[in-house]
């Protein structure tokens, strides 16, 4: 019971600060383009991570087997799939609610799932079956299709939210014994280094001004940053690292039913969050549909036949982030 509970306090912590990374981007999403932001944040986060190994006594944090397991081709598709997953999530947001992105990427479990039945010959269950139809209905009623408030973007956070799932049953097929900083890594070093190259096209060779119009956030070329934009890229920094480790540390004390089932407290934090600081606020029919999605996860979560969900636990205690943020997990 007492590991229970603290396993509960260290995933409420580290949702929360998932909640708040999301939001703090967001925000920025009006000063400067989703790539510099990636470009600027991973070289704190890379030396935040390198500082973390140094100091944290878990075998799968060791810097030296780290370096080996990098040159890992599954590492590295892992990571791709992480950064389609950004891309897809992030490009919703300017026109979706914080809370309404992360419902509709909370249909990831729900993938996962059918991936390992199809892939892994896993075994779903009436229950199972029931949380996968439930998803479905719960994104029907967040996006009302057909509707005038309508918005195609909802799809986005799905796409994301396949992605996702993509990374976890390869994480549960190919890296269940992966060293987790070495995953962390190669998550930050693949989004620097695409991030640097975009950075550079974007610049030298900018789209049309229309384009840019339509897409500020993912087409903005390199803007002036302030003392206080550098302080918030460190912050950021600073986010993801702690994410990092409290969920991994989360996984390790607690029952992975428990700790995925307090995941979808990302849908009340970013309900709350979006309100007071994003002026965001949820219609009853987006309340409902949130609801009827959390309930289908865990449905699926808790579903007789499962370990605890074994993909979501190998995927998650090795994840950077992971909207997952919703929200996953954060890169």
């Amino acid at each position: 019971m007492n590991r229970d509970l603290g396993a509960a306090a260290i995933i409420l912590t580290a949702v929360l600060l998932m909640t708040i990374a999301d939001a703090m981007i967001k925000a920025f999403m009006g000063d400067m383009g989703l790539w510099q932001l990636f470009l600027t944040r991973a070289p704190f986060a890379l030396a935040l991570l390198v500082g973390l190994a140094a100091v944290l006594p878990a075998r799968n944090w060791r810097l030296r087997s780290a370096w080996a397991a990098l040159c890992d081709p599954w590492v590295s598709l892992r990571s791709v799939l992480i950064v389609l997953m950004y891309l897809f999530m992030y490009m919703s947001f300017p026109y979706l609610k914080l809370a309404v992105m992360g419902a509709a990427f909370f249909i990831a479990p729900i993938f996962t799932v059918l991936m390992a039945a199809l892939f892994l010959k896993d075994r779903v269950g009436l229950r199972g079956w029931l949380g996968v139809a439930l998803g479905f209905i719960g994104v029907m009623v967040v996006s009302r299709p057909g509707t005038s408030v309508f918005q195609p973007a909802i799809f986005l956070p799905v796409i994301a939210g396949l992605c996702y799932s993509f990374a976890a049953v390869l994480t549960r097929a190919k890296l269940r014994q992966s060293n987790t900083l070495a995953v962390a890594l190669s998550l930050n070093l693949i989004l620097m280094i695409l991030s640097g190259l975009l950075v550079l096209g974007l610049n030298f060779a900018p789209p049309p001004a229309a384009w840019v119009e339509h897409s500020p956030f993912m087409l903005r070329p390199w803007a002036p940053m302030a003392g206080q934009d550098w302080a918030a890229i460190v912050v950021m920094a600073v986010l993801v690292c702690g994410i990092t480790v409290l969920l991994a540390l989360a996984y390790q004390v607690g029952r992975t039913v428990l700790v995925a089932t307090l995941e979808y407290s990302y849908l009340i934090y970013a309900g709350v969050i979006g309100f007071v600081f994003l002026g965001e606020v949820l219609d009853g029919f987006s309340l409902l549909g949130m609801a009827i999605l959390v309930t289908a996860g865990v449905l699926v979560v808790t579903r007789p036949g499962t370990s605890a969900s074994a993909e979501d636990d190998t995927e998650r205690a090795t994840a950077e982030e992971t909207p997952a943020d919703p929200a996953a997990s954060q890169p």
